[in-house]
């Protein structure tokens, strides 16, 4: 089957599982790109600060600028991608994405820094958008689940590279040849989807008597959607397990280690490294996990105890490098991952017409919780050290700034507890 497309005036034809494929590869290199920026802080943290004069309260809010504007942005980023379609957010949210990128990459100053991490935000929260609703408009009910646990493991290789790689790039290169090679990726994936990306399968005329129809409904669906206890829950339930881990791994989890034990800091990133990794394949795991047993709460509400867990044996127990460190990363990891079953369940709590809405409305729980925790751990950590400001925070500083993901992980276990299983044929009957 070929699909015929307009791409800048000219008439193309493709086959539909290029269109499929090709587009979804796209997407997913831009957000694979956008994870790297989210955690690569916390590798670049020492260039920064030292080139910068960055204190930790500064540097918590460079990094948290980003999830700040990403979480602003996640209800009018869904409306927009509605109302626009997927392959126009996805461009608009790329091209944004790569000058947010290489404003970050030039910057003089904080000022330019802060607008770098901020546009950055801003275009991610699009092409997230875009991304979700492509995978609940060209794949099935039945292997969603599994599409988003895919997602999020293609994209957390992102947050890898962000770690022990960039550590190691570090020796060569210095951090701003580093970001700035990342954006000219994310600029070329963009440029790309202009040629590769539709809307829909659906046919054009199929899709404008069903444009017709659906203008209403969307509108209506919105306002239906903040009074839908489910997706209020799942926000809570995505703050506790990936907006405590987003926050940790992508700022404060390397100088924990560096500080706390005097360990280098590629050997800390590898500990990142390792969560990170389990946080992806964890995602696809979970996902396959949810599809087989046809049910996603029991897999919400085990991961939401163990995210309590780790953090409660960070906060208070005895640990140090080695076994013991490398077992608390590897749970956290797996704590995360199931962000990609948390958003499958968020499309069978709506009409399929409100998913990038709804996912948008969901997605904020997580980056409004990151960016609320990176900036407070660094003001507990300068608050505890304010008597002697020129001394590195100690491991019982970081320990007391752990129990603010606790508290919010504990409430995550709540919310998980009151979520209702929604049935497949419940959510075939909404689309």
């Amino acid at each position: 089957m070929n699909s015929t497309d307009t791409v800048m005036g000219k008439r193309l034809r493709m086959p539909i599982a290029w269109l499929k494929w090709g587009g979804w590869c796209l997407l997913i290199s831009i957000f694979m790109s956008g994870f790297f920026f989210r955690f690569a802080p916390s590798t670049l943290s020492g260039s920064m600060q030292q080139e910068l004069r960055l204190t930790a309260t500064t540097l918590g809010i460079v990094a948290s600028m980003h999830f700040w504007v990403y979480t602003l942005m996640q209800v009018p980023a869904g409306i927009f991608t509605d109302s626009v379609g997927i392959r126009k957010g996805g461009i608009i949210g790329g091209i944004v994405t790569a000058i947010g990128a290489f404003s970050f990459g030039f910057a003089p100053n904080l000022v330019v820094l802060l607008v770098g991490s901020a546009l950055l935000g801003l275009g991610l929260s699009a092409v997230f958008v875009a991304l979700m609703s492509y995978n609940a408009t060209w794949f099935s009910p039945e292997r969603h689940s599994l599409v988003m646990g895919t997602t999020m493991l293609l994209a957390a290789l992102g947050s890898v590279i962000a770690q022990t790689p960039t550590a190691y790039l570090l020796h060569w290169f210095n951090w701003r040849e580093v970001v700035l090679f990342f954006a000219a990726l994310t600029l070329l994936a963009t440029a790309c989807l202009l040629f590769f990306c539709k809307d829909d399968p659906a046919p054009k005329r199929i899709r404008d008597s069903k444009a017709k129809t659906t203008v209403h409904p969307i509108l209506r669906g919105n306002r239906y959607v903040f009074r839908e206890r489910q997706v209020w829950l799942l926000f809570v339930c995505v703050a506790a397990t990936n907006g405590t881990l987003y926050a940790f791994l992508g700022l404060w989890a390397v100088p924990l280690l560096t500080d706390g034990f005097s360990i280098q800091p590629a050997q800390a990133a590898q500990y990142a490294t390792v969560a990170l990794t389990v946080y992806g394949l964890s995602s696809l795991f979970w996902g396959w996990i949810a599809d087989r047993i046809g049910a996603k709460k029991p897999i919400i509400v085990v991961t939401a105890m163990l995210s309590v867990a780790v953090w409660a044996l960070m906060a208070f127990a005895e640990w140090e490098p080695g076994g013991v460190a490398m077992a608390l990363f590897v749970l956290l990891g797996l704590s995360g991952g199931p962000v990609g079953v948390i958003f499958a369940a968020t499309k069978e709590s709506v009409a399929l017409a409100n998913v990038g809405f709804a996912t948008a409305l969901v997605n904020m729980g997580a980056f409004l919780t990151a960016a609320l925790v990176q900036s407070g751990f660094g003001i507990i950590l300068d608050s505890v050290s304010a008597a002697d400001p020129e001394t590195v925070p100690s491991l019982q500083s970081y320990q007391l700034a752990l129990i603010l993901p606790l508290t919010i992980s504990g409430l995550g276990v709540v919310a998980s507890l009151l979520l209702k299983e929604r049935s497949l044929a419940n959510e075939k009957l909404n689309e």
